[in-house]
Protein backbone atom coordinates (compact mmCIF):
# COMPACT_ATOMS: atom_id res chain seq x y z
CA UNK A 1 0.00 0.00 0.00
CA UNK A 2 1.03 3.65 -0.76
CA UNK A 3 1.86 5.03 2.67
CA UNK A 4 3.22 8.24 1.48
CA UNK A 5 3.45 10.33 -2.07
CA UNK A 6 5.88 13.24 -2.64
CA UNK A 7 5.12 14.96 -5.55
CA UNK A 8 7.69 18.12 -7.12
CA UNK A 9 6.72 19.69 -10.56
CA UNK A 10 4.18 17.61 -11.75
CA UNK A 11 0.87 19.44 -13.98
CA UNK A 12 0.22 22.37 -11.83
CA UNK A 13 2.19 20.75 -8.90
CA UNK A 14 5.01 22.90 -7.34
CA UNK A 15 5.60 20.71 -4.27
CA UNK A 16 2.98 18.29 -2.56
CA UNK A 17 3.20 15.81 0.26
CA UNK A 18 0.62 13.63 1.22
CA UNK A 19 0.63 10.73 4.06
CA UNK A 20 -2.38 7.90 3.57
CA UNK A 21 -3.81 6.16 6.87
CA UNK A 22 -7.25 4.92 6.11
CA UNK A 23 -8.56 2.72 4.35
CA UNK A 24 -11.19 4.40 1.85
CA UNK A 25 -9.70 7.68 0.85
CA UNK A 26 -11.11 10.70 -1.03
CA UNK A 27 -9.69 13.24 -3.32
CA UNK A 28 -11.82 16.07 -4.02
CA UNK A 29 -11.83 19.70 -5.49
CA UNK A 30 -13.40 21.71 -7.99
CA UNK A 31 -12.87 21.28 -11.80
CA UNK A 32 -9.70 22.63 -12.81
CA UNK A 33 -8.35 22.64 -9.65
CA UNK A 34 -5.20 19.88 -10.55
CA UNK A 35 -6.91 16.43 -9.62
CA UNK A 36 -5.54 15.18 -13.02
CA UNK A 37 -2.18 16.45 -11.82
CA UNK A 38 -2.14 14.03 -8.56
CA UNK A 39 -3.29 11.22 -10.92
CA UNK A 40 -0.25 11.90 -13.62
CA UNK A 41 1.77 11.69 -10.67
CA UNK A 42 0.72 8.64 -9.72
CA UNK A 43 0.75 7.23 -13.52
CA UNK A 44 3.98 8.34 -13.16
CA UNK A 45 5.91 6.72 -10.51
CA UNK A 46 3.60 3.36 -11.78
CA UNK A 47 6.09 3.72 -14.49
CA UNK A 48 3.73 4.94 -17.50
CA UNK A 49 5.27 7.29 -19.69
CA UNK A 50 6.27 10.55 -19.26
CA UNK A 51 6.00 13.60 -21.15
CA UNK A 52 7.35 16.99 -21.25
CA UNK A 53 4.03 18.28 -21.07
CA UNK A 54 3.50 16.81 -17.94
CA UNK A 55 6.25 19.14 -16.10
CA UNK A 56 5.09 22.40 -14.37
CA UNK A 57 5.38 25.71 -16.35
CA UNK A 58 8.17 27.01 -14.17
CA UNK A 59 10.28 23.86 -13.78
CA UNK A 60 12.44 21.99 -15.46
CA UNK A 61 12.19 18.64 -13.97
CA UNK A 62 9.49 16.56 -12.43
CA UNK A 63 10.06 13.83 -9.49
CA UNK A 64 8.19 11.49 -7.38
CA UNK A 65 8.69 9.46 -4.95
CA UNK A 66 6.13 7.32 -3.04
CA UNK A 67 6.79 4.96 0.10
CA UNK A 68 4.77 1.81 0.24
CA UNK A 69 4.32 -1.28 2.64
CA UNK A 70 5.13 -4.44 0.05
CA UNK A 71 5.36 -7.97 0.04
CA UNK A 72 8.35 -9.55 -1.83
CA UNK A 73 7.70 -8.91 -5.54
CA UNK A 74 8.29 -11.79 -7.75
CA UNK A 75 10.99 -11.21 -11.17
CA UNK A 76 13.39 -8.35 -9.43
CA UNK A 77 16.30 -8.86 -7.75
CA UNK A 78 16.95 -9.25 -4.53
CA UNK A 79 18.88 -5.67 -3.90
CA UNK A 80 15.48 -3.93 -5.00
CA UNK A 81 13.06 -6.07 -2.68
CA UNK A 82 11.15 -4.64 0.20
CA UNK A 83 13.21 -4.22 3.46
CA UNK A 84 11.21 -4.97 5.94
CA UNK A 85 8.32 -4.81 4.24
CA UNK A 86 9.43 -1.37 3.14
CA UNK A 87 9.20 -0.18 -0.46
CA UNK A 88 10.80 3.43 -1.73
CA UNK A 89 10.43 4.10 -5.23
CA UNK A 90 11.27 6.97 -6.93
CA UNK A 91 11.16 8.95 -10.24
CA UNK A 92 12.47 11.97 -11.98
CA UNK A 93 12.26 13.18 -15.61
CA UNK A 94 13.25 16.24 -16.96
CA UNK A 95 12.50 18.69 -20.27
CA UNK A 96 15.47 17.59 -22.19
CA UNK A 97 13.95 13.93 -22.30
CA UNK A 98 16.26 12.30 -19.57
CA UNK A 99 14.63 10.30 -16.78
CA UNK A 100 15.81 8.29 -13.63
CA UNK A 101 13.93 5.51 -11.85
CA UNK A 102 14.96 4.21 -8.73
CA UNK A 103 14.35 1.65 -6.24
CA UNK A 104 15.87 1.23 -2.46
CA UNK A 105 17.44 4.55 -3.62
CA UNK A 106 19.42 2.16 -6.21
CA UNK A 107 18.96 3.12 -10.17
CA UNK A 108 17.12 0.61 -12.48
CA UNK A 109 15.65 0.41 -15.70
CA UNK A 110 11.74 1.81 -16.18
CA UNK A 111 10.60 -2.06 -16.63
CA UNK A 112 11.68 -3.13 -13.11
CA UNK A 113 10.36 -0.26 -11.55
CA UNK A 114 6.93 -0.92 -13.52
CA UNK A 115 6.99 -4.51 -12.65
CA UNK A 116 7.85 -3.67 -8.73
CA UNK A 117 4.64 -1.42 -8.82
CA UNK A 118 2.16 -3.40 -11.09
CA UNK A 119 1.27 -5.28 -7.69
CA UNK A 120 1.50 -2.56 -5.70
CA UNK A 121 -0.46 0.34 -6.88
CA UNK A 122 -3.23 0.08 -10.05
CA UNK A 123 -5.08 3.18 -11.43
CA UNK A 124 -8.46 2.95 -12.51
CA UNK A 125 -10.18 5.63 -14.52
CA UNK A 126 -13.08 5.70 -16.88
CA UNK A 127 -10.83 4.69 -19.60
CA UNK A 128 -10.49 1.65 -17.27
CA UNK A 129 -13.85 0.79 -18.34
CA UNK A 130 -12.16 0.28 -22.26
CA UNK A 131 -10.36 -2.75 -20.38
CA UNK A 132 -13.64 -4.51 -20.30
CA UNK A 133 -13.86 -4.76 -23.67
CA UNK A 134 -10.36 -6.79 -24.38
CA UNK A 135 -10.49 -10.46 -24.69
CA UNK A 136 -7.72 -10.70 -23.01
CA UNK A 137 -8.59 -8.78 -20.07
CA UNK A 138 -12.19 -10.59 -19.62
CA UNK A 139 -10.10 -13.72 -19.76
CA UNK A 140 -7.38 -12.90 -16.74
CA UNK A 141 -10.70 -11.76 -14.74
CA UNK A 142 -12.57 -14.99 -15.26
CA UNK A 143 -9.08 -17.43 -14.14
CA UNK A 144 -8.78 -14.74 -10.79
CA UNK A 145 -11.60 -16.54 -9.84
CA UNK A 146 -10.56 -20.14 -10.71
CA UNK A 147 -8.44 -20.83 -7.63
CA UNK A 148 -4.86 -22.65 -7.36
CA UNK A 149 -6.61 -25.92 -9.69
CA UNK A 150 -7.09 -23.13 -12.68
CA UNK A 151 -3.92 -21.33 -12.17
CA UNK A 152 -1.70 -24.62 -12.10
CA UNK A 153 -3.36 -25.86 -15.03
CA UNK A 154 -2.92 -22.70 -16.92
CA UNK A 155 0.78 -22.59 -16.29
CA UNK A 156 1.20 -26.14 -17.13
CA UNK A 157 -0.66 -25.58 -20.40
CA UNK A 158 1.49 -22.44 -21.07
CA UNK A 159 4.80 -24.57 -20.54
CA UNK A 160 3.62 -27.68 -22.63
CA UNK A 161 2.39 -25.11 -25.31
CA UNK A 162 5.87 -23.34 -25.38
CA UNK A 163 7.66 -27.16 -25.38
CA UNK A 164 5.62 -27.93 -28.15
CA UNK A 165 6.26 -24.82 -30.06
CA UNK A 166 9.91 -25.10 -29.45
CA UNK A 167 9.67 -28.70 -30.79
CA UNK A 168 7.77 -27.11 -33.94
CA UNK A 169 10.75 -25.31 -34.45
CA UNK A 170 13.45 -27.60 -34.25
CA UNK A 171 11.32 -29.63 -36.69
CA UNK A 172 11.46 -27.28 -39.23
CA UNK A 173 15.21 -26.10 -38.46
CA UNK A 174 16.40 -29.97 -38.85
CA UNK A 175 14.31 -30.40 -42.10
CA UNK A 176 15.71 -27.21 -43.49
CA UNK A 177 18.85 -27.99 -42.41
CA UNK A 178 18.94 -31.57 -44.23
CA UNK A 179 17.27 -29.87 -47.13
CA UNK A 180 20.16 -27.80 -47.38
CA UNK A 181 22.68 -30.58 -46.63
CA UNK A 182 21.20 -32.89 -49.10
CA UNK A 183 20.96 -30.22 -51.96
CA UNK A 184 24.69 -29.54 -51.69
CA UNK A 185 25.68 -33.01 -50.79
CA UNK A 186 23.73 -34.59 -53.69
CA UNK A 187 25.99 -37.17 -55.23
CA UNK A 188 28.55 -36.72 -53.10
CA UNK A 189 28.74 -40.73 -52.10
CA UNK A 190 29.78 -41.54 -55.79
CA UNK A 191 32.16 -38.81 -55.75
CA UNK A 192 33.65 -39.99 -52.17
CA UNK A 193 33.79 -43.68 -53.76
CA UNK A 194 36.02 -42.27 -56.76
CA UNK A 195 38.41 -40.18 -54.91
CA UNK A 196 39.08 -43.36 -52.88
CA UNK A 197 39.87 -45.32 -56.05
CA UNK A 198 42.18 -42.71 -56.78
CA UNK A 199 43.64 -42.50 -53.63
CA UNK A 200 43.97 -38.72 -53.49
CA UNK A 201 46.33 -36.97 -51.99
CA UNK A 202 46.61 -32.42 -52.06
CA UNK A 203 49.48 -33.17 -54.50
CA UNK A 204 48.24 -35.89 -56.42
CA UNK A 205 47.61 -33.52 -59.67
CA UNK A 206 50.79 -32.32 -59.65
CA UNK A 207 52.51 -35.69 -59.67
CA UNK A 208 50.06 -36.66 -61.89
CA UNK A 209 50.84 -34.67 -64.60
CA UNK A 210 54.57 -34.94 -64.38
CA UNK A 211 54.15 -38.91 -64.48
CA UNK A 212 52.39 -37.90 -67.26
CA UNK A 213 54.81 -35.59 -68.78
CA UNK A 214 57.67 -39.00 -67.98
CA UNK A 215 55.37 -40.97 -69.81
CA UNK A 216 55.08 -38.55 -72.90
CA UNK A 217 58.69 -38.18 -73.32
CA UNK A 218 59.33 -41.85 -72.87
CA UNK A 219 57.14 -42.57 -75.87
CA UNK A 220 58.63 -39.71 -77.97
CA UNK A 221 62.15 -41.33 -77.57
CA UNK A 222 60.87 -44.74 -77.94
CA UNK A 223 59.35 -43.97 -81.79
CA UNK A 224 62.48 -42.04 -81.89
CA UNK A 225 64.23 -45.36 -80.83
CA UNK A 226 62.68 -47.49 -83.15
CA UNK A 227 62.38 -44.87 -86.02
CA UNK A 228 66.55 -45.31 -85.30
CA UNK A 229 66.86 -49.35 -84.95
CA UNK A 230 64.40 -49.20 -88.17
CA UNK A 231 66.61 -47.34 -90.31
CA UNK A 232 69.72 -49.27 -89.23
CA UNK A 233 68.37 -52.74 -89.13
CA UNK A 234 65.95 -53.32 -92.45
CA UNK A 235 67.24 -56.43 -94.20
CA UNK A 236 66.27 -54.88 -97.82
CA UNK A 237 67.68 -51.29 -97.22
CA UNK A 238 68.97 -50.69 -93.75
CA UNK A 239 71.94 -48.43 -92.88
CA UNK A 240 73.65 -52.11 -91.63
CA UNK A 241 73.30 -53.37 -94.64
CA UNK A 242 74.03 -50.54 -96.87
CA UNK A 243 76.88 -50.38 -95.03
CA UNK A 244 78.07 -53.68 -95.15
CA UNK A 245 77.47 -53.81 -99.15
CA UNK A 246 79.91 -50.71 -99.58
CA UNK A 247 82.75 -51.82 -97.35
CA UNK A 248 82.74 -55.09 -99.61
CA UNK A 249 83.40 -52.83 -102.75
CA UNK A 250 85.59 -50.88 -101.31
CA UNK A 251 87.95 -54.01 -99.83
CA UNK A 252 87.85 -55.03 -103.81
CA UNK A 253 89.11 -51.60 -104.79
CA UNK A 254 91.89 -51.03 -101.95
CA UNK A 255 95.25 -51.45 -102.46
CA UNK A 256 96.91 -54.63 -100.62
CA UNK A 257 99.77 -52.54 -99.21
CA UNK A 258 97.64 -49.96 -97.79
CA UNK A 259 96.20 -51.29 -94.22
CA UNK A 260 94.44 -48.02 -93.92
CA UNK A 261 91.35 -48.58 -95.86
CA UNK A 262 90.90 -52.12 -94.28
CA UNK A 263 91.14 -50.41 -90.90
CA UNK A 264 89.06 -47.79 -91.47
CA UNK A 265 86.48 -50.31 -92.99
CA UNK A 266 86.38 -52.28 -89.99
CA UNK A 267 85.97 -49.24 -87.62
CA UNK A 268 82.94 -48.23 -89.54
CA UNK A 269 81.28 -51.49 -89.60
CA UNK A 270 81.93 -51.71 -85.80
CA UNK A 271 80.68 -48.33 -84.99
CA UNK A 272 77.57 -49.08 -87.11
CA UNK A 273 76.72 -52.18 -84.64
CA UNK A 274 77.69 -50.40 -81.90
CA UNK A 275 75.43 -47.44 -82.66
CA UNK A 276 72.62 -50.46 -83.59
CA UNK A 277 73.25 -52.37 -80.34
CA UNK A 278 73.10 -48.76 -78.32
CA UNK A 279 70.06 -48.19 -80.12
CA UNK A 280 68.32 -51.64 -79.19
CA UNK A 281 69.64 -52.07 -75.60
CA UNK A 282 67.67 -48.31 -75.00
CA UNK A 283 64.38 -49.20 -76.97
CA UNK A 284 64.47 -52.42 -74.63
CA UNK A 285 64.92 -50.32 -71.29
CA UNK A 286 62.25 -48.10 -72.38
CA UNK A 287 59.42 -51.37 -72.06
CA UNK A 288 57.36 -52.00 -74.37
CA UNK A 289 55.14 -49.74 -76.82
CA UNK A 290 51.76 -51.24 -75.33
CA UNK A 291 53.29 -50.78 -71.75
CA UNK A 292 53.87 -46.77 -72.22
CA UNK A 293 50.27 -46.74 -73.94
CA UNK A 294 48.88 -48.81 -70.81
CA UNK A 295 50.56 -46.24 -68.36
CA UNK A 296 49.52 -43.01 -70.38
CA UNK A 297 45.85 -44.07 -70.44
CA UNK A 298 45.97 -45.01 -66.91
CA UNK A 299 47.20 -41.32 -65.71
CA UNK A 300 45.57 -39.90 -68.14
CA UNK A 301 41.95 -41.46 -66.79
CA UNK A 302 43.06 -40.40 -63.53
CA UNK A 303 43.58 -36.55 -63.88
CA UNK A 304 40.30 -36.96 -66.14
CA UNK A 305 38.31 -37.81 -63.77
CA UNK A 306 39.86 -35.52 -61.20
CA UNK A 307 39.28 -32.79 -63.42
CA UNK A 308 35.80 -34.04 -64.05
CA UNK A 309 35.18 -34.03 -60.59
CA UNK A 310 36.75 -30.39 -59.71
CA UNK A 311 34.93 -28.61 -62.21
CA UNK A 312 31.41 -30.35 -61.23
CA UNK A 313 31.67 -29.22 -57.78
CA UNK A 314 33.52 -25.84 -59.18
CA UNK A 315 36.97 -26.05 -56.67
CA UNK A 316 39.93 -25.28 -57.44
CA UNK A 317 42.53 -27.67 -55.82
CA UNK A 318 43.10 -31.11 -54.96
CA UNK A 319 43.63 -30.60 -50.90
CA UNK A 320 39.77 -28.44 -50.91
CA UNK A 321 38.56 -31.38 -52.89
CA UNK A 322 39.62 -33.56 -49.74
CA UNK A 323 38.41 -31.03 -47.31
CA UNK A 324 34.71 -31.66 -49.11
CA UNK A 325 35.20 -35.32 -49.19
CA UNK A 326 35.81 -35.19 -45.40
CA UNK A 327 32.56 -32.86 -44.69
CA UNK A 328 30.34 -34.69 -47.25
CA UNK A 329 31.25 -37.79 -45.22
CA UNK A 330 30.63 -36.14 -42.16
CA UNK A 331 26.77 -34.99 -43.43
CA UNK A 332 26.18 -38.08 -44.89
CA UNK A 333 26.28 -39.58 -41.18
CA UNK A 334 24.97 -36.96 -39.30
CA UNK A 335 22.03 -37.54 -42.20
CA UNK A 336 21.43 -41.02 -40.99
CA UNK A 337 21.95 -39.94 -37.91
CA UNK A 338 19.31 -36.68 -37.97
CA UNK A 339 16.94 -38.52 -39.23
CA UNK A 340 16.62 -40.86 -36.42
CA UNK A 341 16.54 -37.61 -34.51
CA UNK A 342 14.00 -36.06 -36.73
CA UNK A 343 11.88 -39.01 -36.20
CA UNK A 344 11.85 -38.48 -32.00
CA UNK A 345 11.26 -34.79 -32.26
CA UNK A 346 7.90 -35.50 -34.54
CA UNK A 347 6.87 -38.32 -32.13
CA UNK A 348 8.03 -35.58 -29.25
CA UNK A 349 5.75 -32.66 -31.06
CA UNK A 350 2.76 -35.16 -31.53
CA UNK A 351 2.54 -36.17 -28.22
CA UNK A 352 2.91 -32.34 -26.74
CA UNK A 353 0.24 -31.68 -29.17
CA UNK A 354 -1.99 -34.55 -27.75
CA UNK A 355 -0.99 -33.19 -24.19
CA UNK A 356 -1.63 -29.74 -25.09
CA UNK A 357 -5.02 -30.54 -26.29
CA UNK A 358 -5.72 -32.18 -22.98
CA UNK A 359 -4.69 -29.63 -20.80
CA UNK A 360 -6.71 -27.23 -23.22
CA UNK A 361 -9.65 -29.00 -22.58
CA UNK A 362 -9.15 -29.45 -18.93
CA UNK A 363 -8.77 -26.09 -18.96
CA UNK A 364 -12.04 -24.55 -20.44
CA UNK A 365 -13.93 -26.94 -17.87
CA UNK A 366 -12.59 -25.32 -15.49
CA UNK A 367 -12.94 -21.83 -16.84
CA UNK A 368 -16.34 -22.39 -17.15
CA UNK A 369 -16.87 -23.46 -13.89
CA UNK A 370 -14.76 -19.88 -12.89
CA UNK A 371 -16.99 -18.04 -15.32
CA UNK A 372 -19.90 -19.25 -13.92
CA UNK A 373 -18.52 -18.53 -10.39
CA UNK A 374 -17.49 -14.69 -11.74
CA UNK A 375 -21.14 -14.12 -13.25
CA UNK A 376 -22.72 -15.27 -9.89
CA UNK A 377 -20.33 -12.85 -7.68
CA UNK A 378 -21.05 -9.59 -9.67
CA UNK A 379 -24.87 -10.03 -10.38
CA UNK A 380 -24.57 -10.13 -6.69
CA UNK A 381 -22.52 -6.87 -6.63
CA UNK A 382 -24.59 -5.34 -9.06
CA UNK A 383 -27.95 -6.05 -7.61
CA UNK A 384 -26.23 -3.95 -4.98
CA UNK A 385 -25.70 -1.17 -6.91
CA UNK A 386 -29.07 -1.10 -8.46
CA UNK A 387 -28.72 -3.23 -11.31
CA UNK A 388 -30.60 -5.88 -10.30
CA UNK A 389 -32.99 -5.33 -13.72
CA UNK A 390 -29.82 -6.24 -15.72
CA UNK A 391 -27.93 -10.30 -15.97
CA UNK A 392 -24.07 -10.22 -16.40
CA UNK A 393 -22.77 -13.10 -18.07
CA UNK A 394 -19.79 -14.96 -19.43
CA UNK A 395 -19.75 -17.15 -22.68
CA UNK A 396 -16.82 -18.98 -23.45
CA UNK A 397 -15.85 -19.33 -27.08
CA UNK A 398 -14.18 -22.33 -28.50
CA UNK A 399 -11.77 -22.36 -30.79
CA UNK A 400 -10.61 -24.58 -33.50
CA UNK A 401 -6.77 -23.92 -32.33
CA UNK A 402 -5.04 -24.10 -29.24
CA UNK A 403 -2.73 -21.07 -27.65
CA UNK A 404 -0.61 -20.68 -25.05
CA UNK A 405 -3.65 -19.63 -22.89
CA UNK A 406 -6.22 -22.02 -24.10
CA UNK A 407 -8.47 -22.98 -26.92
CA UNK A 408 -11.54 -20.69 -25.84
CA UNK A 409 -12.23 -16.55 -26.03
CA UNK A 410 -14.03 -15.22 -23.25
CA UNK A 411 -16.99 -12.91 -24.22
CA UNK A 412 -18.68 -10.61 -21.29
CA UNK A 413 -22.31 -10.20 -21.90
CA UNK A 414 -24.87 -8.08 -20.68
CA UNK A 415 -29.03 -8.49 -20.62
CA UNK A 416 -31.28 -6.08 -20.19
CA UNK A 417 -35.23 -6.70 -19.45
CA UNK A 418 -36.59 -8.34 -22.64
CA UNK A 419 -33.53 -8.46 -24.35
CA UNK A 420 -30.84 -11.48 -25.17
CA UNK A 421 -27.32 -10.89 -24.18
CA UNK A 422 -25.68 -8.76 -25.68
CA UNK A 423 -21.43 -7.47 -24.96
CA UNK A 424 -21.12 -4.92 -22.38
CA UNK A 425 -19.54 -2.96 -24.73
CA UNK A 426 -22.62 -2.76 -27.12
CA UNK A 427 -25.29 -2.89 -24.39
CA UNK A 428 -23.82 -1.06 -21.04
CA UNK A 429 -24.17 2.93 -20.65
CA UNK A 430 -21.40 4.70 -19.42
CA UNK A 431 -22.52 4.76 -15.89
CA UNK A 432 -23.85 0.75 -16.10
CA UNK A 433 -20.05 -0.09 -17.33
CA UNK A 434 -18.52 1.99 -13.87
CA UNK A 435 -20.74 -0.40 -11.80
CA UNK A 436 -20.03 -3.64 -13.78
CA UNK A 437 -16.29 -2.18 -13.25
CA UNK A 438 -16.85 -1.81 -9.19
CA UNK A 439 -18.66 -5.01 -9.09
CA UNK A 440 -15.94 -6.86 -11.15
CA UNK A 441 -13.15 -5.75 -9.10
CA UNK A 442 -15.59 -6.67 -5.65
CA UNK A 443 -15.81 -10.24 -7.53
CA UNK A 444 -12.02 -10.92 -7.96
CA UNK A 445 -10.18 -12.76 -5.54
CA UNK A 446 -7.61 -10.97 -3.44
CA UNK A 447 -4.71 -12.46 -4.96
CA UNK A 448 -5.87 -9.92 -8.46
CA UNK A 449 -6.06 -6.99 -6.22
CA UNK A 450 -3.18 -4.72 -5.81
CA UNK A 451 -2.13 -3.06 -2.10
CA UNK A 452 -3.40 0.49 -3.63
CA UNK A 453 -6.12 0.53 -6.30
CA UNK A 454 -7.53 4.29 -7.02
CA UNK A 455 -9.78 5.41 -8.92
CA UNK A 456 -10.32 8.08 -11.27
CA UNK A 457 -13.77 9.68 -11.11
CA UNK A 458 -14.75 5.83 -11.73
CA UNK A 459 -18.48 6.62 -10.71
CA UNK A 460 -18.57 9.73 -13.01
CA UNK A 461 -22.12 9.32 -14.41
CA UNK A 462 -23.87 7.79 -11.27
CA UNK A 463 -26.01 9.93 -9.50
CA UNK A 464 -28.49 9.87 -6.42
CA UNK A 465 -29.16 6.28 -5.07
CA UNK A 466 -26.82 4.13 -7.21
CA UNK A 467 -23.83 6.57 -6.29
CA UNK A 468 -24.50 6.29 -2.66
CA UNK A 469 -24.80 2.64 -3.26
CA UNK A 470 -21.16 2.88 -5.56
CA UNK A 471 -19.89 4.64 -2.48
CA UNK A 472 -20.30 1.79 0.28
CA UNK A 473 -19.56 -0.99 -2.79
CA UNK A 474 -16.19 1.05 -2.61
CA UNK A 475 -15.62 1.22 1.09
CA UNK A 476 -16.54 -2.15 1.12
CA UNK A 477 -13.63 -2.79 -1.24
CA UNK A 478 -11.49 -0.82 0.58
CA UNK A 479 -11.44 -3.42 3.41
CA UNK A 480 -9.47 -5.79 1.35
CA UNK A 481 -7.08 -3.02 -0.57
CA UNK A 482 -6.59 0.53 0.58
CA UNK A 483 -8.98 2.50 -2.01
CA UNK A 484 -8.32 5.70 -3.26
CA UNK A 485 -11.24 7.47 -5.42
CA UNK A 486 -11.38 10.82 -6.97
CA UNK A 487 -14.85 11.80 -7.03
CA UNK A 488 -17.18 14.36 -7.24
CA UNK A 489 -19.74 12.64 -5.39
CA UNK A 490 -20.36 14.38 -1.92
CA UNK A 491 -22.50 11.46 -0.37
CA UNK A 492 -19.19 8.81 -1.41
CA UNK A 493 -16.68 11.98 -0.31
CA UNK A 494 -18.37 11.72 3.35
CA UNK A 495 -17.46 7.79 3.45
CA UNK A 496 -13.97 7.96 3.77
CA UNK A 497 -11.75 7.46 6.43
CA UNK A 498 -8.98 10.07 5.07
CA UNK A 499 -10.23 13.29 2.74
CA UNK A 500 -7.63 15.36 0.65
CA UNK A 501 -8.56 18.28 -1.00
CA UNK A 502 -7.16 19.92 -4.36
CA UNK A 503 -7.22 23.69 -4.45
CA UNK A 504 -5.53 25.88 -7.21
CA UNK A 505 -4.04 29.24 -6.33
CA UNK A 506 -2.83 30.98 -9.58
CA UNK A 507 -0.62 28.71 -11.21
CA UNK A 508 -0.08 26.69 -8.46
CA UNK A 509 -2.01 23.55 -7.62
CA UNK A 510 -2.23 22.66 -3.56
CA UNK A 511 -3.30 19.49 -2.04
CA UNK A 512 -4.22 19.34 1.83
CA UNK A 513 -5.77 16.65 3.95
CA UNK A 514 -9.04 17.81 5.88
CA UNK A 515 -10.75 16.65 8.55
CA UNK A 516 -13.60 18.13 11.41
CA UNK A 517 -14.69 21.60 10.25
CA UNK A 518 -12.66 21.53 7.00
CA UNK A 519 -14.08 18.72 5.85
CA UNK A 520 -17.80 19.66 6.63
CA UNK A 521 -17.23 22.81 4.03
CA UNK A 522 -15.88 20.92 1.42
CA UNK A 523 -18.69 18.62 1.60
CA UNK A 524 -20.72 21.33 1.54
CA UNK A 525 -19.25 22.93 -1.27
CA UNK A 526 -19.61 19.44 -3.07
CA UNK A 527 -23.23 19.84 -2.54
CA UNK A 528 -24.20 22.91 -3.38
CA UNK A 529 -20.97 25.34 -4.78
CA UNK A 530 -21.05 26.89 -1.16
CA UNK A 531 -18.85 25.98 1.39
CA UNK A 532 -20.48 28.62 3.63
CA UNK A 533 -24.15 27.59 2.64
CA UNK A 534 -25.88 26.64 6.34
CA UNK A 535 -28.35 24.18 4.65
CA UNK A 536 -25.05 22.78 2.88
CA UNK A 537 -23.61 22.31 6.01
CA UNK A 538 -25.99 21.03 7.79
CA UNK A 539 -26.34 17.96 5.10
CA UNK A 540 -22.63 18.19 5.32
CA UNK A 541 -22.62 17.23 8.89
CA UNK A 542 -25.43 14.61 8.87
CA UNK A 543 -23.80 12.76 5.78
CA UNK A 544 -20.54 12.66 7.91
CA UNK A 545 -22.06 12.35 11.07
CA UNK A 546 -23.94 8.92 9.32
CA UNK A 547 -21.09 7.37 6.73
CA UNK A 548 -20.84 4.31 8.89
CA UNK A 549 -24.44 3.65 8.20
CA UNK A 550 -25.47 1.39 5.31
CA UNK A 551 -28.85 2.35 4.49
CA UNK A 552 -31.38 -0.98 3.57
CA UNK A 553 -31.67 -1.53 0.02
Amino acid sequence: MIEELEIRGVGGIIEASLSFGGDFIVITGESGAGKSSLVRAMEFISGRRAQAGDIHTHEENCEVRAVMTSAPIEGISEKYQPQEQTLIAKRSFSRGGRGRAALQEQTVPLAVLARAMESNVVIQSQFAQLGLLEPQKQLELVDSCGGENLKALSSELEKVFSDAIAAEKEIVALKKRRGESEKKFDGAPAVIRQLRTLELTPESEKEWELELSRIENAEREHRLMSAAAEGMNDPENGILERLEKMARALRGRAESDDVRWEEAIEKALAGAQELSALISETRRAGGSEEDTEEAKERVEKKLGALRRIKRTLNIQSSAELIEYAKEAEAEIEWLKRSREELDGLEKKAQSLRRETSRLAMELRALRTSSAAELSRRVNEHLRGLAMEYALFSIEIEPLDRVRADGAENVHFMLALPEQTPLPVGKNASGGELSRILIALQLSVGDEKLPGTLIFDEVEAGLGGKTALLAGYKLRSLSKRCRTILITHQATIAAMADQHFVVKRSGEETEIFEVAGEAREREIARMLSGDETSREALEHAKALLENNGEEPLV
